[in-house]
């Protein structure tokens, strides 16, 4: 694969072209990962201020005391969807379910060690852990090809 860059400053908007003879695993990674670049989610500080966070900075969602917030390697930001929303916007991207309350992006993920009662720790680009939950080991484990459809 050949990467090409062109700068051009007339234009009003980014464009991204790709060209394939044929489309196959390392193209559909491509161009989801084209499409997931623009994706982000308004996220609320602490003083207030809504900013635009993209899904690709977010390490994990938790659902703490009625609020949900999305944590970034350099801030925490509350914002105004359920878990169960989040979940159905990331079903196409690198997130997972890992417990009622956690949902972790798998590209966040730097090691998972083996936690007592047949629960996971996962390590994030951070440095902090999150357990995950028995009931959600599974779908962990299909998400990062651990284990077969079966």
């Amino acid at each position: 694969m050949r990467l090409i860059l062109k700068e051009k400053k007339d234009i009003k908007e980014t464009e991204v072209e790709i060209r394939f003879q044929e489309m196959d695993a390392e193209v559909e990674n491509l161009i989801s990962a084209v499409k997931s670049a623009h994706d982000r989610l308004i996220g609320i500080k602490d003083n207030g201020d809504s900013v635009p966070v993209s899904f690709s900075q977010i390490l994990y969602f938790e659902a703490v005391d009625r609020y949900v917030f999305a944590y970034t390697s350099a801030s925490v930001y509350k914002v105004r969807n359920t878990l169960y929303e989040l979940e159905e916007m990331c079903r196409t991207r690198s997130f997972v379910r890992i417990s009622k309350a956690q949902i972790v992006n798998v590209n966040a993920v730097r090691k998972i060690s083996p936690d007592e009662g047949r629960k996971l720790r996962l390590l994030l680009a951070n440095g902090e852990t999150v357990i995950v939950s028995r009931g959600y080991v599974g779908d962990l484990k299909k998400t990062i090809g651990m284990k077969g459809d079966a």
